[in-house]
């Protein structure tokens, strides 16, 4: 399951909490001398500020008292006043994680990517990032499978995210190198397969019987274009800050984890409107 974080504020509750305090403390300095000076208005001479000598102050050692009965008479104020900042805080915190998340989708867009199933030209485009030693990966192909046979107006771009050892970054490896000779559907599919082997070189004999290149493509794999090519799907899923498999973007919306058909059709509606 992979994670996105959002960004801290940087006005802390603590700090908030000091802020309120300070109100208090104007407002409790304020409330007593707006009451003596109401009482004592003839004092008052000239420019320069002269009380009476017999007007009643707070003196400092009384000031937290003062305060402790003002909160204690008035509780519900305290937690207004709370319960509307952390919904402001909350409702910063939704709009920059938004605009965050929309910026990262469209540098996504950006990404030229070679390995994709389904319509080439569709405006219905699904990004996946995969682990073809992840089980939730495996049940999604299923499910991507089912998308197909009702909609063909459908890309889903694949992008690696080798988490689950050295066998997945192997995988990873083979199935880019296997792009590169326009063998990518072919070995992605095969890897989702009932048929996969989980033996390294059963997996080289089974695509060897399915007409491949198997020496090109053990050289393609440790070459500097597929390295390059997986260091930038790492990257991309480094920059969406994903730690798990499957991992989906559709439309605007970062899906961290497997889901049902239903589900990703109504969210392909919900995001694509004028294509359903």
């Amino acid at each position: 399951m992979g994670l996105y974080t959002k960004k801290r504020s940087s006005f802390s509750f603590k700090n908030f909490l000091f802020f309120i305090f300070l109100m208090l403390f104007v407002y409790v300095i304020y409330y007593y001398y707006s009451l003596n000076s109401n009482e004592n208005n003839d004092s008052f001479q000239s420019d320069d500020i002269l009380f009476d000598q017999s007007a009643k102050f707070i003196r400092v050692d009384e000031l937290k008292g003062f305060i402790e009965k003002f909160i204690s008479e008035n509780p519900e104020l305290i937690l207004e006043t709370v319960r509307n900042y952390q919904l402001k805080q909350s409702d910063i915190e939704k709009s920059e994680s938004e605009n965050q998340n929309k910026e990262l989708i469209n540098q996504l867009k950006l990404f030229q990517n070679d390995m994709f199933l389904g319509y080439n030209n569709s405006n219905k485009t699904i990004y996946e990032f995969v682990d073809y030693n992840c089980g939730y990966c495996q049940k999604f192909h299923d499910v991507l499978i089912e998308l197909f046979n009702k909609d063909l107006d459908v890309r889903v771009e694949i992008l690696q995210l080798p988490i689950l050892g050295k066998s997945s970054i192997d995988l990873s490896k083979m199935v880019i190198a296997a792009s590169l000779s326009g063998d990518f559907e072919k070995v992605h599919n095969y890897l989702y397969s009932s048929k996969k082997r989980n033996d390294i070189a059963e997996i080289f004999a089974d695509l060897f019987l399915m007409d491949m290149d198997i020496k090109l493509l053990k050289e393609n794999m440790n070459s500097p274009e597929v390295i390059s090519i997986l260091n930038s799907h790492k990257e991309l899923s480094d920059m969406f800050k994903f730690n798990g498999t499957p991992a989906l973007i559709i439309g605007s919306q970062i899906i961290p984890g497997y889901i049902e058909l239903s589900k990703l059709l109504e969210i392909l509606l919900e995001e694509f409107p004028d294509n359903a």
